[in-house]
């Protein structure tokens, strides 16, 4: 197994074990929020936190998703070519993927950065902190496209290397 499969795997199992506690403190805080609602003692910080689980839980997840070929994808053309030209028609999306996860995980670090004064509407925390989920959850998703991407000329077979499902 080579080192960047081993970093991709890593990686996964943070993602998934992040993504399944935020799922947890996002339930806790939702649920709490809406028992202490009904009784008259509201928690004003759960809402902006159960905010900020979401956003995170989504970038993060999408790494793990893409890791998984979880992602929607149209295949059906590729899969229809023969394994050549399937072959080249894959490393073109890998290509586009690449440019575009490239891209994203720049200006989103860049972004995050950016929001280091600003803070929370009820939580007086700097952003950059909650922001800094997407370019993390990006990054992620490169690495497990590099470690796909690496496997294309010694695929046997389309369906093994293909981004989507």
């Amino acid at each position: 197994m080579g080192f960047l499969k081993k970093v991709s795997d890593g990686m996964e199992k943070f993602g998934l074990a992040l993504a399944a506690f935020l799922v947890m403190v996002m339930f806790c805080l939702v649920f709490s929020g809406v028992i202490l609602r009904v009784i008259g003692n509201s928690f004003s910080m759960s809402e902006e936190l159960s905010r900020w689980c979401l956003i995170s839980l989504c970038f993060i997840g999408g790494s793990v998703a893409l890791k998984q070929k979880q992602h929607i994808g149209v295949n059906m053309l590729l899969q229809s070519l023969p394994p050549a030209a399937a072959k080249i028609g894959v490393l073109i999306s890998y290509i586009v993927v690449f440019l575009f996860l490239g891209f994203a995980t720049v200006y989103s670090a860049i972004a995050a950065v950016a929001s280091r004064d600003m803070t929370g509407d009820i939580i007086p925390v700097s952003m950059m902190y909650i922001k800094f989920s997407l370019p993390l959850g990006m990054f992620m998703m490169l690495v497990h496209l590099l470690n796909g991407f690496l496997g294309i000329a010694k695929a046997k077979d389309i369906q093994s290397i293909l981004i989507g499902s």
